[in-house]
């Protein structure tokens, strides 16, 4: 196993301050189709949901995504995709229920802030590309997602990909700014050919050879990558929205108010569980805050009532097929779903 799968496992992972560990795989894009199809590992991925048969519902998810893979069926591939980062909203609302001390999510705290109409269409600014496969090689952002079953945890990550050849690991913006501002091990050049290869500005090398699924998703490394395009305005962010990561024994769950006249609530609640020789602790924390919210091309930033801004790329990951309404997205390692 490559250093560099080690490196992005454990950077994703840093906001519980753990590191995760790898199991598992994923057939090769040229496989014979074998077992059970796709569709019939996600209704049953579906049904242990909906039995509260976490784990093993997040194992069938993975075991779809896969199947769906095998058969070149990118469409299957992305739906099994987002529900299992549903699956991973609903793990972390378990957990916090029923480790030994739970932390009771906070209804934030409403705070007086200046307002501010949002625009109908999104203001000038740089403008990315978005996510496709052009020629066997990966063009633009991507949506990337890999299962950890022994830790039963979702990996999430944005790839950015650009024209020039440049390759960006979670970028917190899509500029040169935000490009620069990645460490060495996070930003570097894709090179493709016989032998693609990600050489990193610290100095390591990655062979990056892609399995391409059709449409414009792909897979390497056991990594999932879904070509993903911007918001077509800030409306499409208006609405209350929850998300959650978990690993064994740990569990964050977030949520958003994103209001029309530009001001937000969030709150969050975190509860981390460990044994040893001497027992069990359990350590919770959670929090509110209010204030305002913008949209700015791919960027989503936060401010609040004491002026302190985060912000981060952002993206629709899911819309209702019906009427095209956002129902899910991604913003700061966490997936979002509307309430």
């Amino acid at each position: 196993m490559q250093r560099t799968y080690w490196h992005r496992l454990n950077s994703a992972a840093l906001w519980l301050g753990l590191a995760l560990t790898w199991v598992g795989g994923v057939p090769t894009a040229g496989a014979q189709a074998v077992g059970p199809s796709g569709g019939y590992l996600l209704r049953k991925a579906e049904t242990l949901g909906m039995a509260g048969q976490y784990d093993a519902a997040a194992a069938a998810y993975s075991q779809a995504a896969a199947a769906f893979h095998q058969a070149n069926d990118a469409d299957g591939q992305l739906r099994a995709t987002t529900q299992l980062a549903a699956l991973e909203e609903k793990r972390a609302d378990n957990l916090l229920a029923t480790l030994d001390a739970p932390v009771a999510r906070s209804a934030p705290t409403r705070t007086a802030v200046p307002t501010a109409r949002l625009a109908g269409a999104l203001p000038p600014g740089p403008t990315p590309v978005a996510g496709k496969v052009a020629n066997g090689r990966p063009l633009g952002l991507f949506f990337m997602t890999r299962y950890i079953p022994a830790w039963h945890s979702l990996e999430k990550a944005t790839w950015y990909f650009a024209p020039g050849g440049q390759v960006y690991h979670n970028p917190t913006s899509l500029d040169a700014a935000g490009f620069a501002a990645l460490k060495p091990g996070d930003r570097g050049t894709y090179q493709a050919g016989a032998a693609p290869t990600v050489k990193w500005a610290d100095g390591r090398s990655e062979p990056f050879k892609i399995e391409t699924t059709g449409g414009n998703s792909f897979n390497h490394d056991m990594g999932i990558f879904v070509g993903m395009g911007p918001f077509g305005s800030a409306q499409e962010l208006v609405g209350n929205f929850q998300g959650g990561n978990s690993v064994t024994g740990a569990a964050v769950s977030s949520s958003l108010e994103l209001h029309a006249d530009g001001t937000y609530r969030g709150g969050f609640a975190a509860s981390i569980s460990a044994s040893s020789n001497q027992g069990k602790t359990t350590v919770g924390n959670s929090g509110d805050s209010a204030g305002r919210w913008s949209l700015n091309g791919w960027v989503l930033s936060l401010t609040n009532a004491q002026g302190r801004t985060t912000s981060g790329v952002a993206y629709p990951i899911e819309k209702d097929e019906k009427t095209g309404r956002v129902v899910r997205f991604y913003f700061n390692n966490v997936a979002y779903a509307r309430q």
